[in-house]
């Protein structure tokens, strides 16, 4: 049995900290937390831009719900080759951002090109905060290397990553209480145009690279 204890980064997942556990018969558990910057969160937006899966109003709306964001990760699986580094797990990995501040211009903008009559109430606040929670599939291969008597642990990792579920949330305090019911169906309204975007198309490849000490 053996215990690795380290940090490293998945492109453009998140940078984190991470321990690993060797099990008898090779059988491994892993788990890690971490931290998205905004460069990692825009790559992802950027590729949905890319092939056309979003147009700018999405874009701009997507990057501010998920800018900075915690992610975390469980993974098990096996090493079947006991005189190899080949490594192979499964696991989820859970996205949740308190998430950055639109322009409520700009998310008027974004209903209406949708067909909806909801509108940011006139006296709010201007800066409308969001944020989003991802919930996705992994699908791991990596190899690790062993240095410094078997205490340095090196690994590069290719993994698969697929979003099934996600929730999006305007975040934003009615001017007045009456005004309550039109908050609730502005955010329905942008959950329900933003959702089937991260789960239809937040399918992406990480690349990733980790150091730890084994104990």
């Amino acid at each position: 049995m053996a215990f690795d204890l380290g940090a490293g980064t998945e492109f453009p997942l998140a940078i984190s900290a991470e321990a690993s556990l060797e099990l008898p018969y090779r059988i491994l558990a892993r788990a890690d937390v971490g931290w998205m910057p905004s460069p990692y969160s825009n790559t992802i937006v950027d590729l949905l831009d890319t092939f056309g899966a979003i147009d700018s109003l999405e874009e701009q709306l997507i990057k501010d719900a998920i800018q900075s964001s915690f992610a975390g990760s469980l993974s098990a699986g096996w090493r079947p080759f006991p005189m190899l580094g080949l490594e192979a797990l499964v696991g989820y990995t859970l996205l949740t951002a308190g998430g950055g501040v639109s322009g409520a211009d700009v998310v008027d903008a974004y209903l209406q090109e949708k067909g909806s009559s909801d509108r940011v109430p006139m006296d709010a606040n201007r800066g409308i905060p969001l944020s989003a929670t991802l919930h996705s599939f992994r699908a791991t291969v990596d190899w690790r290397w062993l240095l410094a008597s078997d205490h340095l642990v090196l690994r590069a990792s290719v993994t698969y990553l697929q979003t099934f579920a996600s929730k999006t949330s305007v975040n934003l305090t009615p001017p007045r209480p009456a005004e309550q019911e039109i908050v609730e169906r502005v955010n329905g309204d942008i959950q329900g145009y933003l959702n089937p975007y991260f789960t239809t198309y937040v399918k992406v490849p990480l690349l990733g690279v980790t150091a730890a000490y084994r104990f």
